[in-house]
């Protein structure tokens, strides 16, 4: 057999190399015609098969016609190297190419084997290809499965013998993310790593986590006499791993060590679908959570973050963007594997404590998914806080309530919306607030477990003047989730007008700790306390951080009065009177809620400082 010229790319993005490294400019649809040709088994196939395999959509005369200019271009492009394909009127046939997917057929053969091709595999098959649909998705799905089964055959067949234990427990935790109930993989996990089981009955299959290094205790169970609800999909789990903090390599090796314990604990459970690490670390950073969990379907986060205090762990049930569980766990240097196995226990035995108590949520979720994708689109919107931006998040609440009439997080964030106008506009509106309450007792009382439902109560109720009552539904929201970052930036904001500034700063101190991609509101917030503290620079620290910088820019013109630039000052003047040319200083200040007197004089005479 000749040499090849090319090397075909068929798994993560597909391409084709020449024999110098050189990416060839082939067409798409050419490289998926390539790749049917390399891996299907047929290195000769009709024309007319081929056309509508790769455009199942077209007419067929149009689809012969798009195969023929495709193969006229592909002759081109490698009429110096030798064909890529052979064609005759009746069918087409591959030239001397190599493909990436070869590596499957000796993947038992050696350790470098293995590796090389777990590699390929994580990667996915045609991953980052256009794939037409009908026949040829098809025949990709039918691909991948083949390939895993080949993974997985020469896992069983030998793999425990390879030395290199990490990439075994890799290869497992893959497999078992695909399919939880594999008692064969799931075995093998449990040899390389210590992991038993124990047997529990508030389990639905019998099995709880056992960490070998604390067989004296036992997780803490579901209640016996549970409702048990109606059977649905297995929720899917993704343990984010903990981006790198501060200049001690170590610590974060150890947290990274810790996500991986928990991961392979969590991977002993059929209760549940863990996603392996791998995939976690693409999927950390998504910033679109509906995309996200439509794409993944996912339905827990487990995300850990390091900090000075030490290892913070939260975990989010993403289909309503709640905290359902957090904990903060020190690591130091002394004692490093014992404190490991003891936090990956802890941490294990909660997450799977809160997806098995969970699971009437999670069949919420799977039965009304269109108003949770809603919800979560609003949250986006949310993220800033111009009118524009509001509105929408209203209307996609609203969406959310057609999908869920009942829907509380949907009626909470509409209860949001208004308040924030009333912020925004300035006018002093108390129609925005009366809706406001409205929807916020409506959230009330369709989930009174709901901490942003009570957050939102305090909110409106901080507006319309009632501190004492706003305080209180706040504590409520916070006892309800003492870890809730959107919780404590609002809680923080009634200290604020509570004539609190220091206390309130402490407090949106821990909220970014939480959320270090804050929204805009709590970089406004933490200015306003900023200011009424007398600490001008800071208040305009906080509002540089806002990505829209449009709403602070009244207290922007005030601060950089008080600091005594008047050029700034009305700059800043000018930009806010365009956005709302009927701000009126004293109207405002009559029914903002501030505590005492001299908090409304400072913002007073920064603002007639800048000449409002």
């Amino acid at each position: 057999m000749a040499v090849p010229h090319f090397h075909l790319q068929t798994f993560g993005e597909l391409r084709l190399v020449d024999s110098g490294g050189v990416v060839v400019a082939c067409p798409e649809r050419g490289l998926l015609i390539l790749a049917y040709l390399s891996i299907s088994g047929q290195r000769t196939v009709s024309r007319e098969k081929l056309s509508m395999l790769i455009w199942p959509e077209r007419e067929k005369s149009v689809a012969f016609k798009n195969l023929r200019s495709t193969l006229w271009r592909m002759r081109h492009l490698a009429a110096n190297s030798g064909p890529l394909t052979s064609a005759t009127e009746i069918d087409v046939t591959l030239g001397e190419i190599a493909c990436d997917a070869a590596g499957f057929e000796a993947l038992g053969s050696s350790e470098e084997a293995f590796r090389a091709g777990l590699s390929l595999w994580r990667d996915t098959f045609l991953a980052g290809a256009d794939v037409p649909p009908g026949r040829y998705a098809d025949w990709v799905g039918e691909q991948r499965s083949v390939f895993t089964q080949k993974l997985r055959a020469a896992l069983l067949a030998g793999g425990e013998r390879l030395a290199d234990r990490s990439m075994l427990r890799t290869a497992c935790m893959h497999l078992l993310e695909l399919d939880p109930a594999d008692t064969a993989v799931r075995a093998i996990l449990e040899r390389l790593t210590g992991v038993g089981l124990v047997i529990g009955k508030g389990s639905p299959d019998g099995a709880w986590l056992r960490q070998g290094a604390f067989a004296g205790e036992s997780p803490r169970a579901p209640a016996r006499d549970a409702i048990t609800p109606p059977v649905a999909p297995a929720p899917r789990v993704a343990l984010l791993p903990p981006a790198a903090f501060g200049s001690d390599p170590m610590l974060h090796a150890v947290s990274m060590a810790v996500v991986e314990d928990i991961t392979i604990g969590l991977c002993a459970l059929r209760s549940m679908s863990v996603v392996a690490p791998y995939t976690a670390e693409r999927i950390r950073d998504a910033a679109d959570k509906a995309a996200f969990l439509e794409k993944h379907a996912v339905t827990y986060a487990l995300d850990c973050r390091m900090s000075d205090q030490g290892l913070f762990t939260q975990l989010i049930f993403l289909p309503s963007d709640a905290i359902v569980w957090a904990e903060r766990f020190s690591i130091s240097p002394v004692g490093l594997l014992q404190q490991r196995q003891e936090i990956a226990f802890q941490v294990a035995s909660a997450v799977a404590e809160q997806v098995e108590t969970g699971r009437i949520g999670h069949l919420d979720y799977v039965t009304n998914p269109d108003a949770y994708y809603a919800y979560l689109a609003g949250l986006r919107n949310l993220s800033n806080v111009g009118l524009p931006e509001i509105r929408r998040a209203r209307r996609d609440f609203k969406t959310a309530l057609r999908h869920k009439p009942d829907f509380a997080p949907a009626l909470s964030g509409i209860a949001r919306t208004y308040a924030i106008e009333w912020v925004l506009t300035a006018r002093g509106d108390q129609e925005l607030l009366t809706v406001a309450e409205r929807h916020a007792k409506e959230a009330i009382e369709s989930d009174e477990e709901l901490p942003g439902a009570h957050r939102e109560f305090g909110v409106v109720r901080l507006y319309q003047g009632d501190l004492d009552g706003s305080l209180a539904a706040l504590d409520r929201a916070e006892n309800l989730s003492p870890h809730y970052a959107d919780v404590l930036y609002s809680h923080a904001d009634t200290l604020v007008h509570a004539s609190r500034p220091r206390e309130a700063l402490d407090k949106l101190g821990k909220a970014l700790s939480l959320n270090p991609l804050a929204p805009d509101m709590y970089f406004w917030s933490a200015a306003g306390a900023s200011y009424f503290l007398e600490e001008y620079e800071d208040a305009i620290g906080y509002v540089q951080k806002m990505k829209d910088k449009s709403p602070g820019d009244r207290l922007l013109a005030a601060s950089w009065a008080m600091l005594g630039d008047q050029k700034k000052a009305r700059s800043y003047k000018v930009k806010a009177l365009r956005a709302n040319p009927t701000f009126d200083v004293d109207k405002w200040l009559a029914v903002v809620p501030m505590k005492e007197q001299w908090q409304k004089d400072l913002y007073r005479e920064g603002l007639k400082r800048a000449g409002f």
